[in-house]
């Protein structure tokens, strides 16, 4: 009933084992999947990544007491961004440690019989989690969060949400959530029988929302596909998308994607008021270390941008700010109509490390008025 025509991985489950004096990577013992619940949510003014959180009820059917080793594999362009464990019926959130720090914890505490649990990245996009204990005929969840990316289908995104079970299921509940102030209905897409009347429907609320609920009981797993559910949400993508959440103890996250317009576009926008002076300020943290053909497409946008500009001015003052945890001094730069070549020399061989601190570019402050800000982050 969750199949899709569309290959993609699924979680391989191991989960549980006898808890021996030392820990190992041994053979597991397999316990029972009992509850899943699913929550999808994205936002529909910020379409390219979606967050799915996957809860996870195994129970020990077993008469002694085991040690659960879970591994899952996320889709192939997803990142772990949360895992929890029940502590007295509660789930309560991890925190991230170095692997062998988290190892050496994990085993001291197990010894104390506290109840630990951890994640770690195995290889690639595999994820093992260990939990310990489970006592007989007793239950434990696991909870993990993680967010992928959409894939653009035509003139809206295509989201995949596995939907992970081997054996049959006494609950499943699936949630799914798209909000924003322009969103339109989504649709699901017909599985590989051609149709969708097996599916939730999406109901509206009330600014922009939309919601699909399913929840069976006794629920068999497919043997034949794999159990996804998509759906394409539609979207008119405009130059520059944008979305910030907010979390109480942090501040703030943002995310910003802009198109820049191709030449052949007529420029409507008020980059066709030609500029003097600007200011880049050029993220050079390790995030950004991987990222090469990203860092040469933005730097030919900003060649289109100045080629305009220098038709009707003889040059451009650009002011440059590589910054991390702490910003390095501004260089100054004046570009001319025959000088690009040693423009870019200012962006080779920067060595990229330390952390994003975006809070320091609020202490920026210039004599002279920047008339644009061009912020690669």
């Amino acid at each position: 009933m969750f199949s899709a025509s569309m290959s993609r991985a699924i979680f391989p489950m191991i989960f549980g084992r006898r808890h021996p004096d030392k820990l190992s990577d041994g053979a597991s013992t397999p316990l029972q999947l009992v509850r899943l619940q699913i929550e999808q949510k994205v936002d529909g003014n910020f379409p390219f990544i979606h967050q799915i959180s996957t809860t996870m009820t195994f129970k020990n059917t077993h008469h002694i007491i085991v040690e659960g080793a879970f591994e899952f594999t996320l889709p192939e362009k997803a990142t772990i961004c949360g895992y929890g464990l029940d502590i007295d019926g509660v789930i309560v959130d991890g925190v991230v440690v170095e692997k062998q720090a988290a190892r050496i914890m994990f085993e001291k505490e197990v010894r104390k019989r506290i109840d630990p649990g951890f994640v770690e990245l195995v290889t690639g996009n595999l994820f093992r989690t260990r939990v310990y204990p489970i006592a007989p005929q007793q239950t434990r969840t696991v909870r993990v969060i993680y967010q992928d990316q959409a894939i653009t289908h035509n003139n809206g995104f295509l989201y995949q949400i596995p939907v992970p079970f081997q054996t049959r299921l006494d609950s499943l509940d699936v949630v799914l959530t798209c909000y924003g102030q322009e969103t339109v209905i989504p649709s699901f897409v017909a599985n590989s029988n051609g149709t969708a009347s097996n599916y939730p429907q999406f109901v509206s609320h009330s600014n922009g929302k939309y919601t699909a609920e399913l929840h069976l009981t006794t629920v068999e797993p497919s043997v034949e596909n794999e159990q996804i559910l998509s759906y394409i949400l539609p979207v008119s993508l405009k130059p520059v998308m944008s979305t910030v959440e907010k979390d109480a103890s942090v501040g703030a996250y943002f995310a910003i994607s802009c198109a820049l317009p191709t030449p052949n576009q007529l420029r409507t926008d008020q980059l066709d008021i030609p500029s003097k002076r600007i200011c880049i300020l050029w993220d050079a943290s390790l995030s950004r270390s991987n990222s090469k053909e990203n860092r040469t497409l933005e730097l030919d946008g900003l060649k289109k941008i100045f080629d305009t500009w220098l038709t009707r001015f003889n040059k451009i003052e650009i002011i440059i700010i590589l910054f991390r945890n702490n910003m390095n001094e501004p260089i100054i730069f004046q570009l001319l109509p025959n000088n690009w070549n040693d423009f870019i020399q200012n962006f080779q061989d920067i060595p990229y490390d330390g952390a994003t601190n975006l809070s320091q570019l609020s202490s920026i402050h210039f004599i002279q008025p920047i008339d644009y800000y061009f912020l690669f982050s």
